[in-house]
């Protein structure tokens, strides 16, 4: 682990003493400098009552370690740092991550996490711990005593890199430019001397993390933009766009202390990095308090009229539409999707504080048909603080293709989970199926109780009524702000959750719970026989329609590419995949066409797995399309 100058700062011990055989459950810290802060008048109703009343809790992840620390020095790990498990081909399995020390430790809490391309490395961000705790990770409190909240982790060697972000980035939106750099917009306001001194307001902020060249993801570091936001920005939504030069930047809220909606989309341009235009779109008016990380999906076709025309499927709790976008940064709404089409009135789905939502695999031999897919939520009209909040137990889907969005032909259909599930994360895995994880089984946010423990497999393919299969279950509670992605080794790296469980309705808020422990799980493919292994490439760059020549060992019938996660609140902001047309293959060596256009799969860097029937190769090999 590395400080913010670059020097090696070891890992503190753990919270046992081998002297004494004591464990003290409690953190150990280097720390510099005092810390101040005090509540502000200001601070939302739940917050501010939160911070008043509710208390910080020892975290599954300090348990762990003592535990950890008293085991035998030979505990068996494998090489990836591991926790040995049974292998189970039918039903997977959950390890718990752990550097080389035997801590399980992402730094920070993952609420925003981004995988970085050409690596396997993550970058997380977070806040200052609300509960106003010390109780931070070793090498988390900087030099001059304030806590930082961004952290470079590799799940490989379960091992963190501690980077300095001061302007707020609480709650912004993320997603990648074309080279691979990440954006962050929006933020909070929560800082300053309330909480954390050194941190400023970063609700209108832009901040790109990137590496140095040559140098890898944990040398690089923030770089604030001079320019800003036109409107203040907590929990935006970020949507590359097909040119690969815009980012569209939509919806969110003043602040957590000012609830008042900011129902307006800001193009951000990488030509000028800054915002460029920006629009109040009626479409966000009407979601109003709903407004929070709304879903927006490029869909993969343009306008045969206006060519150029990009096409966004917007939507939140339970109504939407399909907006056009122009060249020239012209809004209008092309098809309405009202709420009186949603088939479960009372409920929301897939927007922040409850359900998830994913664009299913673009299919060649489909025209590239865009589906989307929605998984649980919360039922509308209760109280936000109210731990019994019945979840929603139904999925949602609608076809988003070319003709039935032309033809307005957009309905939905839904089908019964296993049980309701909030603040659950769903990921697309390279054989087009969908794990879901996370969540809670009743109430939301910040009040929620029953964690959903077990993983859920989830087969666009198969029929209504038999998509669901249960798979198996972790012992970690992962409530809001928990994260999912998918990794390059096809497996799943699961983190994040700031909150205990609700114990007594809004009588006794809920326990501040800052869990720190990674885990990654493994679906039943990684315990099938036949993974291919990917032995060459010929060239890491393409333009869409090329084709590109894959040497391998084993068996491959197909290869897809998948978008690298920009995750935060349930809304990965990035997934996105395709399947891609076998040229040849024969002799070891396949050769892929790559997608027809960019308004398939944005600009920008990919994973690329060989697949063999529905299991993928041991490494994804990262390629960048390019127009």
């Amino acid at each position: 682990m590395t400080g913010e100058a670059g020097q090696y700062m070891p890992l503190l011990p753990a919270p046992y003493d081998p002297d004494t055989g004591v464990c003290t459950n409690r953190r150990v810290n280097a720390t510099v400098g005092s810390f101040t802060a005090r509540a502000s008048s200001t601070l939302g109703i739940v917050e501010r009552m939160r911070f008043a009343m509710a208390r910080s809790v020892a975290t599954d992840e300090a348990q762990n370690t003592c535990e950890a620390a008293a085991a035998p020095t030979d505990a068996p790990v494998d090489r990836q740092g591991f926790d040995f498990g049974t292998a189970d081909a039918t039903r997977g399995e959950w390890r718990v991550v752990r550097n080389r020390a035997g801590r399980s430790s992402t730094g920070v809490v993952g609420i925003n996490a981004v995988l970085l391309p050409e690596s396997s490395q993550v970058l997380f961000w977070a806040r200052v711990h609300m509960d106003l705790s010390r109780n931070y990770e070793p090498g988390v409190i900087s030099s001059d005593g304030v806590p930082e909240v961004t952290s470079v982790y590799d799940p490989t060697t379960g091992e963190y890199t501690v980077k300095r972000m001061r302007l707020t980035p609480f709650c912004t939106g993320n997603s990648h430019l074309r080279d691979g750099r990440v954006l962050a917009a929006g933020g909070d306001d929560f800082a300053g001397s309330r909480f954390s001194p050194g941190y400023t307001d970063g609700r209108r902020g832009l901040r790109l993390y990137q590496k140095p060249t040559p140098g890898t993801w944990d040398q690089g570091g923030w770089n604030t933009l001079g320019q800003r936001l036109a409107s203040p920005r907590w929990y935006p939504t970020q949507t590359l766009l097909p040119d690969g030069v815009r980012t569209v930047i939509t919806g969110g809220t003043v602040s957590m202390n000012v609830s008042t909606p900011v129902p307006s989309a800001e193009i951000f341009s990488q030509a000028t990095m800054g915002v460029v235009k920006q629009d109040t779109l009626p479409l966000l008016q009407r979601f109003a308090g709903f407004i929070l990380y709304p879903v927006v999906y490029v869909l993969p076709f343009t306008s045969s009229v206006t060519p150029g025309t990009t096409h966004l499927f917007m939507f939140n709790c339970d109504n939407g539409a399909v907006m056009r976008l122009s060249p020239t940064n012209t809004w209008s709404q092309y098809r309405d999707i009202p709420a009186s089409r949603w088939p479960t009135p009372g409920f929301c789905g897939a927007m922040s504080m409850a359900g998830t939502a994913t664009m299913l695999m673009l299919e060649p031999t489909d025209g590239y048909a865009a589906e989307v897919v929605m998984f649980g939520g919360f039922q509308r009209g209760r109280r936000q603080c109210d731990c019994d909040t019945a979840t929603m137990r139904f999925a949602h889907r609608m076809r988003l293709d070319k003709a039935s969005v032309d033809n307005n032909r957009l309905a939905w259909t839904r089908e019964a989970m296993p049980y309701g599930r909030n603040m659950n994360d769903v990921v697309l895995l390279p054989n087009g199926q969908l794990i879901i994880v996370n969540g809670a089984k009743t109430g939301v946010i910040s009040n929620a109780r029953d964690p959903a423990h077990d993983a859920w497999l989830y087969n666009p393919r198969a029929a209504s009524g038999s998509r669901f299969t249960t798979l198996a279950a972790t012992n970690i509670n992962r409530y809001y702000h928990s994260t999912a992605l998918l990794l390059p080794d096809a497996s799943l790296l699961i983190a994040g959750c700031e909150y205990g469980t609700c114990t007594a309705s809004c009588a006794r808020p809920t326990a501040w719970q800052f869990q720190h422990q990674a885990e990654r799980f493994l679906p039943p493919y990684f315990f099938q026989a036949g993974r291919p292994v990917i032995t060459s490439i010929s060239a890491t760059s393409a333009r869409y329609g090329a084709t590109l020549t894959v040497g391998y060992t084993g068996r491959v019938t197909s290869a897809v590419i998948i978008t690298p996660a920009a995750v935060t609140h349930q809304n990965n902001m990035n997934q996105r995949a395709a399947r891609l047309v076998v040229v040849s293959n024969t002799g070891g060596v396949v050769t892929l066409r790559m997608p027809p256009n960019q308004y398939v799969m944005q600009p920008g860097w990919h994973m690329l797995f060989l697949m063999n029937g529905d299991v993928p190769c041991t490494a994804a090999r990262w390629v960048q399309l390019r127009i």
